[in-house]
């Protein structure tokens, strides 16, 4: 077998890591290449060209794992290699879905496994992601991370830039429609689209989650401030957080409108828009897991 390695030194992936890594899964290849990204896009342009290999390893972080798919996507469905996740970014939330460890070393034993697992893709315009759509105090939150925070505090960088969204984010207007149903026409304070079941460290805890069921997980509030404190702190605890101001529901597809555009979070990359078509491309990758 063959296997590209793809590694973000910038995530934290040092030369010793690297080599544990490849000690560890070296015996299960003919032939191993590495390739080290420098800037954005490297991933990408390398998972373009991936389909000569069995399986693609990322090591790296959330954003070099959007990349990674990206790219995948462009390929055909049977030249698609499967792939090998080892975390080594701030949150790994897509890493912690598939309950793979984050120590770089044990997530190599996984590998070694050589269990598979089919996996759902969320495509967004023209855009793919494994983890999550976010829009409002989601997408917000997540530009508002302070890099010195997010290097240093890691983890709870993101719970700052919470709370200070908190006091900041204003309600917008979308409509929301599955097919010709029209599911919602008013303000919200965010919506969350999701497919895996973590979102900056922390469990989303719906109950019908799962990232290979074919369906879209949809979530938006109308909630501001202490209210909307008071309902992710009842999801978070497995109380009943259903009020008029709080909707879940799953889709396979949705089409939603701004009254204005709104930066669109994308598993951590942002763009701006006013129209999203977002639909589940079901089980179109393949994922080593344990």
């Amino acid at each position: 077998m063959r296997v590209l390695i793809i590694s973000n030194p910038k995530s934290g992936t040092s030369e010793t890591m690297l080599g544990e890594v490849i000690g560890t899964i070296e015996s299960l290849y003919e032939e191993i290449i590495i390739k080290k990204t420098q800037e954005i896009g490297d991933a990408l342009r390398f998972a373009e060209t991936s389909e000569s290999f069995d399986h693609l390893i990322v090591i790296g972080g959330d954003g070099t794992l959007n990349e990674v798919v990206n790219g995948l996507m462009t390929l055909q469905r049977e030249e698609r290699p499967t792939v090998g996740i080892i975390p080594a970014g701030t949150c790994n939330d897509f890493a912690r879905a598939l309950e793979l460890p984050i120590q770089p070393t044990q997530a190599a034993q996984i590998v070694r496994s050589s269990h598979e697992q089919y996996v759902d893709v969320i495509q967004v315009n023209e855009m793919y992601a494994l983890n999550f759509i976010g829009v409002g105090l989601i997408a917000d939150t997540s530009r508002q991370i302070d890099p010195d925070e997010k290097e240093s505090l890691g983890t709870i960088g993101y719970f700052l830039a919470t709370i200070r969204q908190f006091r900041e984010a204003d309600p917008f207007n979308i409509t929301l429609r599955r097919g010709s149903e029209v599911i919602y026409d008013g303000d919200v304070s965010f919506l969350y689209v999701g497919n895996g079941s973590y979102l900056g460290t922390v469990p989303t805890k719906l109950e019908t989650q799962s990232f290979s069921d074919g369906l879209l997980e949809v979530v938006h509030s109308s909630a501001r401030g202490f209210p909307m404190i008071r309902q992710l702190l009842a999801q978070q605890l497995g109380l009943n957080q259903k009020t008029p101001e709080w909707n879940h529901f799953q889709a396979p597809h949705i089409e939603l409108e701004l009254n204005a555009p709104q930066i669109i979070d994308v598993d951590g990359e942002h763009f701006e828009a006013d129209k999203l078509s977002i639909r589940i491309r079901e089980r179109v990758l393949t994922f080593l897991t344990p």
